[in-house]
């Protein structure tokens, strides 16, 4: 995957946001560590750490914003944010300001693994109930008002339900899915792919600049994948 043809080997005009989803399988990883020889024109990124002292100043400043409107939606019946959650929302707050100072001080591609349609899929289907509610909606779009402007392309990732299911069950990796029915896998499966169109239908529906590329790992091989991609981001750049 490291063999890019020479016209691949671009620099970028402007910066770009580029985020990689796909659900369990698909082959994410695979593809963002192949992107790493490409630090000509990509930059891996990955969202502040709340455990990592240097970016503690961004979670206290955005976290301190967001907890006003968090107690507001909040309803006692529902469970309460884990610290993990409260981290991501606070991401998915304040994040998107520092990736926008980035693209207008750089030309690199900045690729995100997990960036904020993960991190809203997750919130979605797995936080708490009181996120799902109506009172919560100008929250949700605030953020996607944010992301609208960030994001410049997603690469969606995917294969067929049998093809993911073997990768989960034979690959080194643990996974909460890895010794469960075929069934239950792919239910799993099914509800990122709706969460994942539902979210990327609301950041396209006024944004038609944002670009989704979509590929089958299943049946295409991955430097196919890549130089597809690479080609992709490049439109409209010179060659050095």
């Amino acid at each position: 995957m490291n063999n890019v043809p020479n016209s691949q080997r671009r620099r970028l005009d402007r910066a770009q946001v580029v985020e990689i989803v796909g659900p369990a399988g698909a082959g994410k990883t695979t593809l963002y560590q192949a992107l790493d020889c490409r630090t000509e024109s990509i930059r891996l990124g990955n969202f502040p750490d709340v455990r990592k002292i240097p970016d503690a100043p961004f979670f206290i400043s955005n976290g301190i914003q967001l907890i006003p409107n968090l107690l507001r939606i909040y309803r006692r019946k529902s469970r309460q944010l884990t610290r993990r959650e409260f981290a991501w929302m606070t991401i998915l707050s304040g994040w998107s300001a520092l990736l926008r100072n980035e693209k207008k001080n750089g030309s690199r591609a900045i690729i995100l693994d997990q960036g904020p349609v993960y991190l809203i899929a997750e919130m979605q289907l797995f936080g708490p109930g009181y996120l799902r509610q109506k009172s919560a909606e100008y929250l949700w779009q605030n953020f996607y008002n944010c992301w609208r402007t960030t994001l410049d392309m997603v690469v969606w990732l995917d294969a067929p339900n049998e093809v993911l299911l073997n990768r989960i069950r034979t690959r080194p990796q643990e996974h909460i899915m890895k010794s469960e029915p075929g069934t239950m896998v792919y239910e799993f499966l099914d509800r990122y792919r709706t969460e994942y169109e539902f979210i990327l239908s609301i950041l396209t529906a006024n944004m038609s600049s944002l670009k989704v590329l979509r590929f089958d790992t299943g049946s295409q091989k991955p430097q196919e994948i890549m130089n597809q991609f690479l080609s992709e981001l490049s439109c409209g750049t010179k060659v050095i």
